[in-house]
């Protein structure tokens, strides 16, 4: 016990002004989440691809880029193919006549950034590779980047690649400053930190574990000394007096939330160390692709393009060896999918190309057909699923859900028993997006709120009674002066 009350006291003292930080960034978080460009933005502020203008098949661009994740942009009214090269870098090239295209410079960015914005740009700067709004590793395959601050109200910036011209984040002025008091501070997201993922994995996992060892001593030093004061002469909740009271009692009324929302806010660093990250094997994903066929893929040619109506973006992909082009575009996803009887045009993927790609994938364990998945369902929310998302279940010894997306027919998550578990320990005990709260937001944040105040107000009362102790332990300057000279 004395050990554990040496644990609990000085370790606190240090971690309940973590705490308090934690839940009053938590609570700005309610409102104010990280900026993000959304794919609906994109789709409906990049310019239309002119596929007059297209004379290289994407089955050509892929042999040029030798990559993966194709597709088809716009960039400053020229087509072009836009692929992750083998090194994981982004790389764009002409889809006129399959020149190499970048880096982009300065004034091709502000052109950019001017059509995307749909107004005059202020200023443009960079490139650099980070800044604080573009420090998450999903942009390191586009860097470096241009930022470019619109003119108008809100302080728009947009940032543009300066590998293939790709407009891949939004910020406004509101955003940057709440996140300030919100996410930065809440996930560690301070640039020299996050820049490299390792550390930053490392830093917050750590400290939320030493976080939730505190709090569990903490809870079982607080029963104890409220257990051991029930069974005295004078029965009381605490034993102590003042700040320290409250600090007592506040850490039993809110022990059990404090508990399970650092516990879940540790979970959020896991990152595949205890639980499933939701991926198929390479295995599973090639087959998922080639079908249980051994015949060639048949390719799109220019001519199955120019079938698409307006799109912004097209994607390429192959499904139970089907090519399959997903355009994006103002009216709405299109989508032609070409096997061997020739190319179909719809608004999305067939159904049966799902099923028999996911048959291939996981053979004997399909259940039923694809079914739709509501956007505020539970696991919907858990893995921020579109709207197009489908679900296949799967079964056998070890049953999951399969999601995949209706009209890129990617493969979106593998929700196994693994990864279920930890939608529920990490993410809905950690948001309250409970079945019953997720399609109710303003239910779920009044009730989120009530635990995180009474949490802040606990963390307060530690971060008060640590500095009273630091200050008792610690001599004031003149006190120590006259102990010298004596």
């Amino acid at each position: 016990m004395k050990g554990l009350v040496w644990f609990h006291r000085w370790i606190g003292i240090f971690l309940c002004l973590m705490f308090a930080i934690w839940f009053a960034t938590g609570a700005v978080m309610v409102f104010v989440a990280f900026p993000s460009l959304s794919d609906d933005m994109r789709t409906a502020h990049s310019e239309l691809v002119d596929l007059q203008r297209v004379r290289l098949s994407p089955l050509e661009a892929a042999a040029r880029l030798g990559g993966q994740d194709l597709q088809l942009e716009s960039l400053v009214g020229a087509p072009i193919y836009v692929s992750r090269g083998e090194n994981g870098k982004a790389a764009a090239i002409s889809a006129e006549d399959g020149a190499v295209r970048g880096p982009v410079s300065s004034q091709t960015a502000r052109d950019i950034a001017a059509r995307f914005g749909q107004t005059a740009v202020r200023t443009i700067s960079g490139p650099f590779d980070y800044d604080q709004w573009i420090v998450h590793q999903q942009f390191d395959r586009w860097r470096p980047f241009y930022r470019a601050r619109l003119e108008g109200p809100g302080d728009v910036d947009l940032y543009v690649s300066a590998r293939t011209g790709q407009v891949l984040q939004r910020t406004q002025g509101y955003e940057r400053g709440w996140n300030w008091l919100g996410s930065v501070v809440h996930w560690c997201y301070f640039v020299p930190i996050r820049k490299t993922f390792a550390v930053w994995d490392w830093t917050v996992w750590v400290l939320a574990l030493v976080g939730l060892s505190t709090t569990i001593a903490g809870l079982w030093l607080g029963i104890s000394r409220t257990r051991k004061k029930m069974a005295s002469k004078r029965p009381d909740v605490s034993p102590f007096r003042g700040l320290l009271r409250w600090h007592h009692i506040l850490g039993l009324a809110a022990g059990a939330f404090v508990l399970c929302w650092i516990t879940s806010g540790w979970l959020s660093m896991d990152h595949g160390r205890l639980f499933s990250e939701g991926q198929p094997s390479a295995a599973a994903a090639t087959a998922y692709q080639r079908g249980a066929g051994a015949g060639r893929s048949p390719a799109l040619g220019i001519g199955d393009l120019a079938q698409l109506g307006p799109a912004t973006s097209i994607a390429f992909q192959q499904v139970d060896g089907h090519a399959i082009a997903a355009a994006q575009g103002p009216g709405g996803p299109e989508v032609i999918s070409k096997g061997p009887e020739g190319a179909v045009l719809g608004s999305s993927i067939p159904t049966s190309l799902l099923i028999a790609g996911a048959r291939a994938a996981w053979p004997g364990l399909v259940e039923g057909d694809v079914a739709p998945v509501a956007v505020d369902s539970a696991y919907a929310k858990a893995e921020g699923l579109p709207k197009s998302a489908l679900l296949v279940k799967l079964g056998g010894a070890h049953p999951a859900r399969l999601y995949l997306d209706g009209v890129s027919g990617r493969i979106l998550v593998v929700m196994d028993q693994s990864r279920e578990a930890y939608a529920w320990l990490y993410y809905m005990v950690h948001t309250y997006n409970y079945p019953g709260l997720s399609d109710r937001p303003t239910l779920r944040i009044a009730i989120l709120l009530i635990p995180l105040s009474l949490g802040f107000a606990f963390a307060l009362t530690g971060v008060l009674v640590g500095v009273r102790r630091l200050r008792a332990k610690i001599p004031a300057p003149s006190v120590a002066l006259k102990t010298r000279g004596k």
